[in-house]
């Protein structure tokens, strides 16, 4: 006889055999059941305090993994708190599935408690949303769910559950044995040979990396190349770990924060060799500060421009490209002869590119206040080892990682392009269960880690050993000084002192604060030693109310 499971153990079955991340959930009404199955399968269960940190986490495993991470939550208010962490799972590229809980459909345009039409809410930031109201379509639905998340630009997608399907019954045997591979674009030989030819005409050329999917392969590929040719690299906002730190090619990172330096050599170039960034606003701004388009000239640039990119809808869409490519990167660098003649850019130009990084790394004047966060971000950087996950989220003080915490290794930084506050402590949760043993750090503003602060406690209840630093200056620093920028005077910015390293031992995590420099050294050698015993910690840091960034 047939082996008969319900949808519960179903798509449970599916889940344990096909990822290799922990799947984030909190447990509400729509999707006990499926929960209780996935308890008795070998999949992790990791459960939240809220349901923004379980989709923020999820997005960062689908991130670390390239697999769809997984989230699990109730109906409407559980779902609906998610929308942030979708929204940056699609701005950041980050291969991801919500699974939701809904009522059964017979009662559907009745208003249930706690239903919502999902396919409306969320149609702009996920990529495909389905509805699955009977079991026998359930291998077909996360199927589908799956291949979606991964193919082209990976990103977000959502599956609606109806209660009906965790009880009905389907054959065993219709569930498949491997998830969807999918599909890529390929390189042309033509289209390779004018990649070539045009790099070859070129004497100030400029490659700009960003976007996801890459591999440790791929980022070697591209060092590779660099390295041969004499290429300058850029990389796209929060992207520094596509190319190792030291790397004699890698000459800095565009977007908010970036080197004038650097923005004013790129107007210089004569070709961009764009290789999977989106050249939307947050990479493009230029000299003048939060002006996208402006790095670029908007449509047609002055440079020459080949734009490689997994998603044919990025192609031309704002910037006419003289070679427009739908590949991954990876395709494209896997298939470039190693015997190619030498490119012979301008001998001048990547040196002087790099000199510029360089004198931008450098030490800096003392800001106000008794911390030096540039020798914090430096000892932090020397305490740790190379593949150790720095993640953050939005505010000033992501400028003073940014820019003296250097990337040697790929897969070592995860922060939201989306602007996304309360990202960071979520997001290393994500990593640390998917990545045990791994050295993590999470570095937070005050203002950003009450965003989603509450998922330390998370952390000491599941025993997720990482680290985070908070930056307290009881202020939203980015806005107080646009406000200043914009108006002379600052409204609503001001925020009320809270004694985090407190805060920290309230929830069973060690707390410390540091307000001197010298006091960060010994801090992070307890929290470190804290952490090899598995248990999380936290580091406050005062700082003035001057004390931005760098």
């Amino acid at each position: 006889m047939t082996e008969q499971i319900n949808g519960a153990d179903a798509l449970a079955r599916m889940i344990a055999s096909w990822g290799q991340s922990p799947v984030c959930h909190v447990p509400g009404e729509g999707v006990l059941e499926v929960l209780d199955a996935l308890s008795a399968t070998d999949r992790p269960l990791l459960s939240f305090r809220h349901e923004a940190g379980a989709a923020v986490a999820a997005q960062a495993a689908g991130q670390v993994t390239g697999q769809p991470g997984i989230c699990v939550v109730g109906r409407a208010p559980g779902a609906l708190n998610t929308a942030l962490a979708l929204h940056t799972a699609r701005t950041d590229g980050a291969p991801m599935i919500l699974i939701v809980g809904q009522p059964s459909h017979r009662i559907a345009g009745r208003e249930p408690f706690l239903a919502n039409d999902f396919a409306q809410v969320f149609s702009p930031m996920a990529k495909w949303i389905g509805e699955c109201t009977e079991a026998a379509r359930l291998p077909e639905l996360f199927t589908t769910a799956w291949a979606r998340a991964l193919e082209g630009l990976a990103g977000p997608v959502v599956l609606t559950i109806s209660e009906e399907v965790w009880t009905e019954t389907l054959p065993a045997s219709a569930l498949p044995d491997e998830p969807p591979r999918p599909a890529r674009h390929g390189i042309a030989a033509a289209d390779l040979s004018l990649v070539l030819e045009k790099l070859a005409q070129a004497k100030r050329p400029l490659i700009l990396a960003g976007g996801t999917g890459w591999t440790a392969s791929s980022t070697a590929a591209l060092a590779d190349f660099a390295a041969r040719h004499g290429l300058p690299v850029a990389t796209a906002y929060r992207r520094r770990d596509l190319m190792p730190a030291s790397h004699p090619c890698f000459v800095g990172e565009i977007g908010i924060g970036a080197d004038p330096a650097l923005t004013a050599r790129v107007a210089e170039a004569d070709l961009v060799l764009a290789l999977g960034i989106h050249l939307g606003e947050i990479n493009t701004f230029g000299a003048r500060a939060f002006e996208g388009y402006t790095l670029l000239e908007a449509p047609q640039p002055a440079q020459r421009l080949i734009h490689v990119h997994p998603d044919p809808a990025e192609l031309n869409a704002v910037y006419r490209a003289d070679l427009a490519l739908c590949a991954h990167p990876e395709d494209l660098l896997a298939t470039l002869p190693q015997d190619a003649a030498p490119l012979s850019p301008d001998p001048d130009w990547t040196p002087a590119l790099r000199a510029a990084r360089q004198a931008f790394t450098a030490g800096q004047p003392q800001r106000p206040g008794p911390v030096n966060l540039q020798q914090v971000f430096e000892t932090l950087r020397d305490a740790l080892p190379a593949d150790a996950m720095l993640t953050v989220g939005a505010g000033a003080y992501a400028h003073w990682p940014q820019r003296y915490f250097a990337h040697e290794v790929f897969g070592t930084q995860l922060g939201p392009k989306s602007g996304a506050m309360g990202y960071g402590l979520p997001a290393a949760l994500g990593v640390q269960a998917t990545c045990p043993g791994r050295r993590v750090v999470a570095v937070a503003g005050d203002g950003c880690f009450m965003m989603q602060g509450e998922e330390l406690a998370t952390a000491a209840r599941a025993g997720l050993p990482v680290l985070v630093i908070v930056i307290n200056n009881s202020l939203y620093g980015a806005i107080h000084a646009t406000q200043g920028r914009q108006f002379g005077r600052t409204t609503g910015t001001e925020l009320a002192p809270i004694h985090f390293a407190d805060l920290a031992r309230a929830q069973g995590v060690m707390g410390q604060r540091v307000e001197v420099t010298e006091g960060f050294a010994p801090a992070l050698a307890a929290a470190l030693a804290e952490m090899d015993a598995g248990r999380p910690a936290l580091i406050e840091i005062i700082t003035s109310k001057e004390t931005l960034k760098p």
